[in-house]
């Protein structure tokens, strides 16, 4: 495996891009919840993350899984273990699958620090309806006000839990 250079200016523009991004969103965070830092996931700050989503998501929003963990572990065995396409293909039709589209409904009023904020959500292909944690969702339309606003929720629910 060829090592990386250290001084190649591609690698470190990339690396100050990435950086430039985080900060970004930690910006967006800290004026979200109008705090000096980004404050933890917790009952508190869920309410307040909770609201501003549903006073700055555009409706229609299409959301799509981000991969196959969580709400979506049961594709899981047939991605990376057995390969049986039939019963794979039946149990998507009864299942919500991380590649299938949904299109929000609304938010759940509960939520808890461990599960986060949670969406009723309807099937394109089917109109099968499932409530889904919003946190293993991202917006279909990747250059959105929508994409960023999840994109933001999930990393912070994600890396700031408790």
């Amino acid at each position: 495996m060829e090592k990386l250079d250290q001084h190649d200016p591609r690698l470190a523009d990339l690396f100050r891009r990435a950086h430039l991004e985080r900060e970004q969103q930690d910006q967006r965070l800290v004026d979200l919840f109008d705090t000096q830092t980004v404050p933890k996931v917790t009952e508190e700050t869920l309410a307040i993350s909770l609201a501003y989503l549903k006073q700055h998501l555009e409706v229609p929003c299409l959301l799509t899984g981000i991969e196959s963990r969580g709400s979506f572990a049961w594709e899981a065995s047939y991605i990376f273990g057995r390969q049986r396409p039939k019963e794979y293909a039946q149990r998507k039709k009864q299942q919500p699958s991380y590649t299938d589209t949904y299109a929000l409904l609304r938010f759940e009023e509960a939520y808890d620090a461990y599960e986060g904020i949670a969406v009723q959500v309807r099937r394109l292909s089917d109109k099968k309806r499932f409530v889904l944690p919003l946190a293993h969702l991202k917006a279909t339309e990747e250059q959105s006000k929508n994409y960023q606003l999840l994109h933001d929720y999930v990393v912070w629910f994600v890396n700031w839990r408790r």
